[in-house]
Formats: C-alpha cells, sequence, structure tokens
C-alpha cells in the first residue's frame, strides 16, 4: 500500500508542473580555452540525449593557431525532413571579428561528419533537440590545437596583393631607365597605393617639393575645367582606393532555387531568392590586373525558410490533396562575405 500511495504522489506532482515545463528549452553556454587535446558530447552520450536542449561551447585558442574537430565513429541523431536537418541537429560554425561562417550542420544516421579545422583560432558548436524525437547514441567531438598556423589561400586580399606596405614587395624597373616602356612603367605605377609612394619613387631627393607643387597652378601645366571650378582639391589616394574597394565586392543576385539546389522534382515559393555574391572585376589599380579574378574569400551558408510543394505526378488534381504535399521548409544557401582578387600569375601567399 505505500508503494501505491507513493506513486500516486508522485505523478500527481508529475501533473501539477506547469504547461510549459516540458516545452522550454534548457540553454546552456561554455567557453573552453584550447591548449591541447579535449572532447565535448551530448549529454549521456552515446545513450539517447533529453529533449528540449540548446547547448553552445565556444572554443578559444591562441593568436595564430587553429582548432581541429573530429567526430567520433559513434553519430546518431533524429532523421533530418526533407534532407533538412530542422529539429534535432549539431552545428559548427567559424568565429571571426567580421563574420560567421557555418562549417556544416548534421544530423541523421547516415554519415560520420568530416574532420574540421577551423580557419581563425575561434569556433562554436551547438547541439539543439525539440520536444519530440529523440535518438541514440547522440555525439562525441574531439579537439586538438593546430600551431602550425597557415593562412588559407582564400583568405588573400588585396593588400596581399597590391600593397608594397603590406610587406609584400615586387621588383620594378627604375623610372630613369630609358629602356622603360610605358606599359613597363604602367605596371609599377599599379603597386603604388598613395601619391607619395609614387613620388618618392620617381623622386627620391624631391618627393617632398613635388608634392607641394602638384595642386599649386604654376602656369607650367595645363588644368581642366574641372580644376577650375573646384573648391577643394581632389583626393587622388581615395580614388585610387576606391577603385581597388569597391570593384570586386559583394553584390546582390537573383538565383533560381530549383536551379541552386539542383532539385527538379519540387517546386518553391519563392522561386527565385536574393544572395550575396561576389561581382565587378579585379580593378586596373592592381599588379598583373589582366590574370586576377574576383573569387569569394569568405563565405557563409544561411538558412532561409520557403514554401516547398512536391507535385502528384500520376493522380488527378483534386481539392484538399496538394495540402499533403506542401510545407514550409528550411533551405541553406551560401552567401559570399568577402571577395578576393586573386591573380594566376602570382599564386597568393
Amino acid at each position: 500500500p505505500m508503494k501505491i500511495m507513493l506513486v500516486v504522489l508522485l505523478n500527481c506532482c508529475f501533473f501539477c508542473l506547469p504547461s510549459n515545463h516540458l516545452t522550454d528549452l534548457y540553454r546552456k553556454e561554455e567557453t573552453i580555452s584550447v591548449g591541447g587535446n579535449g572532447c565535448i558530447h551530448s549529454p549521456r552520450f552515446p545513450s539517447s540525449y533529453p529533449r528540449n536542449l540548446l547547448l553552445t561551447w565556444r572554443l578559444l585558442s591562441t593568436e595564430n593557431t587553429r582548432i581541429q574537430l573530429a567526430f567520433d565513429n559513434q553519430f546518431g541523431l533524429e532523421e533530418p525532413e526533407n534532407d533538412i536537418c530542422r529539429y534535432d541537429f549539431v552545428e559548427v560554425e567559424d568565429l571571426s571579428e567580421t563574420s560567421t561562417v557555418i562549417r556544416g550542420r548534421w544530423c541523421g544516421h547516415k554519415e560520420i561528419p568530416p574532420r574540421i579545422t577551423s580557419k581563425t583560432n575561434q569556433i562554436k558548436i551547438t547541439f539543439k533537440s525539440d520536444d519530440y524525437f529523440v535518438a541514440k547514441p547522440g555525439f562525441k567531438i574531439y579537439y586538438s590545437l593546430v600551431d602550425d598556423f597557415q593562412p588559407a589561400a582564400s583568405e588573400t586580399n588585396w593588400e596581399s596583393v597590391t600593397s608594397s606596405v603590406s610587406g609584400v614587395s615586387y621588383p620594378s624597373p627604375s623610372v630613369t631607365d630609358p629602356t622603360l616602356t610605358a606599359e613597363a612603367l604602367d605596371e609599377t605605377i599599379a603597386g603604388f597605393d598613395t601619391v607619395e609612394e609614387l613620388l618618392k619613387h620617381f623622386n627620391p631627393e624631391s618627393w617632398q617639393e613635388d608634392l607641394e607643387n602638384l595642386y599649386t597652378d604654376t602656369g607650367h601645366h595645363y588644368r581642366g575645367r574641372s580644376y577650375r571650378d573646384r573648391k577643394s582639391k581632389v583626393d587622388l589616394d581615395r580614388l585610387n582606393d576606391d577603385v581597388k574597394r569597391y570593384s570586386c565586392t559583394p553584390r546582390n543576385y537573383s538565383v533560381n532555387l530549383r536551379e541552386e539546389l539542383k532539385l527538379t522534382n519540387v517546386v518553391f515559393f519563392p522561386r527565385c531568392f536574393l544572395v550575396q555574391r561576389c561581382g565587378g572585376n579585379c580593378g586596373c589599380g592592381t599588379v598583373n590586373w589582366r590574370s586576377c579574378t574576383c573569387t569569394a574569400g569568405k563565405t557563409v551558408k544561411k538558412y532561409h525558410e520557403v514554401l516547398k510543394f512536391i507535385p502528384e505526378s500520376g493522380h488527378p488534381r483534386r481539392k484538399g490533396r496538394t495540402k499533403n504535399n506542401m510545407a514550409l521548409v528550411d533551405i541553406q544557401l551560401e552567401h559570399h562575405e568577402r571577395c578576393d582578387c586573386v591573380c594566376s600569375s602570382r599564386p597568393p601567399r
């Protein structure tokens, strides 16, 4: 009798809990300083993990190091819906001061996530489970420190390609060389970012005087009409920088979702979506600009909610039948966050 009474009391206490107790997410964030090897895992691994979790681990290492992640061979979360991990998933993101790049989101049991090496010294791991199905064994991730840091080739930026100030210098012919052609001189000028650098190269002894006389109307030089009407002198350095900064940049592009996702048996609404993709050209201010192409330096995959419809083949169209084949889904589209000019004749450093 005592056991029966105890069970009844426990059941009564359980049902007296607030109705939202079972649906509220349990949230927790943890910061881990990576100085060697370690691991994180889903609660109760390798048994079934709990429902309603939102757990975040931020892994930080020292500067000029990276972090490597390797998933345990035992991996299993709730299965995806329409190939999208919506309910239970583990997600890895690269963090930097300027952007967040999603490296991947995984669920299901079919495949083990790949080994990942961060591009910076920060990486974020998120685990989410909903209030419905759970699975086992969950996941376990081993992390380690990579101290032989080398910038990725895609991180090449304008400065590393064009600027002598950044520490990258290229030999150029002297302007006093009598055999110097206009083409060679033009290529030499492409290596400078400011008028001051240019004049120092042309006339190392008198560049300061040349700079002072540049905007002085001495009567010895032809001045255009715009010079006469201008109230302030033109900033040549800014004009040169604008070419380099804005020629190759992320632009709005419209992509067809069926073509972008390579899904020919479904229909989406909206049919097209705006994404940020690299556009423009590599400005002629760069060295060897004819061999340079505008490519994505940083990409991020973002999730967007759209209406997905799978037409039924071989069945007559009936009122109400389409509801079973129509749903709001999350799709993943690639966006370009930074664009770089990569020159084939001078590989990225």
